[in-house]
């Protein structure tokens, strides 16, 4: 099996399947006439831009250039490589990309499968645990209308443990399509923590993959940053395959002018005494829209189940919207499920506190806002990850 053979198969899938129909429930707020009207090609360019700069020199670092991964780090602990070597290599290794009839219902994998040139593979061998966080960085620059394929695959083996960034960049002044799918595999014991950093440009139509498969006593936790992303959806299915596997997944997503967030999490409680948790928090302001779609499923034959599940927005202004749709699907008694959704404006007692102590409106607010996003925030564990973001952050809100 070689990628040009899985791109074939792919592509007779996704000609079958075709593009999105906003009749479908989980597109019916997510309009893609400007992304249809737009033709894009895939891109070939893959040099690094002079005026990028790189502000975590001090971590392990893998890059890829508009699709195109460059790996030139040499880690003794774990296995990095192209996904095109270890297909030849290991050709059982395939499986782990192949996609079912499940993923009809996200045709923009399908699509990623389908135009993927190579990706990055990285292995967790067993019992290895990397205290270094590994960052990896993904950078969209290219002339106009240019298409992005990346790929990344994860393989945590038993008892293995390992921390990484997703750093995912685009230039301002661009106009691009980026398509990018994450594979997860959390093998029994193992612990898989995932940061996506997501600053795309405010002209780009950023559709985002990750699937999580987990074996039994597995933890995968996962924080997604949305900082204004133009045009943006991310799918998201975690497979909770084993007995006492559980997978968090927290995100922060703030919106204004014209941007467009739309966030599609479904956990499937796959074995008994599995958990999960999703926390979403939104910002928006000016014209912005978002969306929140997130289904806990829990079939028959499970039981035990713990799950949480919530979505809070906070609404700047008159125009912005959000669509929050938290939702569960329970086919037996022994669980413990809940969900929630808020959407509201800043707090106008504590908003008239903070001016009754001198406070100014402008940084009244934003006090406010920062104790919203805290708990988010609180979870990353790298000190210069966490001033980054907040920076970014402040001159965000």
């Amino acid at each position: 099996m070689s990628i040009q053979k899985i791109n074939q198969a792919a592509l007779k899938m996704f000609n079958e399947v075709g593009f999105p129909h906003p009749n479908h429930e989980d597109w019916k707020y997510t309009n893609l006439k400007n992304f249809h009207a737009n033709k894009f090609s895939k891109s070939n360019n893959s040099i690094i831009p002079n005026e990028y700069k790189n502000n975590f020199s001090n971590y392990n670092q893998i890059t890829t250039i508009n699709g195109k991964p460059i790996i030139d780090l040499n880690c003794n602990q774990i296995d990095i490589d192209y996904i095109s070597n270890v297909i030849s290599k290991t050709p059982d290794v395939i499986n782990s990309f192949d996609i079912s009839n499940k993923d009809y219902n996200n045709p923009f994998l399908i699509l990623n499968t389908a135009y993927f040139s190579d990706g990055i593979y990285i292995k967790i061998p067993k019992n290895i645990s990397l205290e270094e966080p590994l960052y990896l960085l993904s950078i969209c620059n290219d002339n106009d209308f240019k298409s992005s394929y990346p790929r990344l695959y994860i393989d945590a083996q038993q008892n293995s443990k390992i921390k990484i960034i997703h750093h995912h960049i685009g230039f301002e002044s661009q106009k691009y399509h980026r398509n990018n799918t994450t594979f997860i595999n959390g093998k029994e014991n193992s612990n898989v923590f995932f940061i996506n950093i997501y600053e795309e440009s405010s002209k780009s139509f950023s559709m985002n993959n990750l699937v999580i498969n987990q074996s039994a006593n597995s933890q995968v936790d996962v924080l997604n940053f949305f900082m204004k992303p133009g045009f943006f959806r991310s799918h998201i299915r975690g497979n909770l395959n084993g007995k006492g596997s559980s997978v968090s997944i927290d995100g922060l997503f703030l919106g204004n002018n014209h941007e467009f967030i739309d966030n599609n999490i479904i956990i499937n409680h796959n074995k008994e005494q599995s958990n999960s948790k999703v926390m979403y928090k939104g910002i928006l302001d000016g014209n912005a829209k978002a969306v929140f779609n997130g289904l806990v499923n829990v079939p028959s034959q499970s039981k035990n189940i713990n799950s949480d599940q919530k979505n809070h927005n906070i609404i700047l202004s008159k125009t912005a919207k959000v669509n929050s749709n938290p939702k569960l699907k329970i086919s037996c008694d022994d669980v413990k499920c809940s969900h929630g959704s808020t959407i509201g404006n800043l707090d106008k007692d504590a908003l008239f506190y903070l001016r009754s102590r001198g406070i100014k409106l402008e940084k009244s607010k934003k006090i406010l806002l920062n104790s919203f996003i805290d708990e988010i925030i609180e979870k990353i564990p790298f000190t210069d990850i966490k001033n980054y973001l907040e920076n970014r952050i402040s001159k965000l809100i």
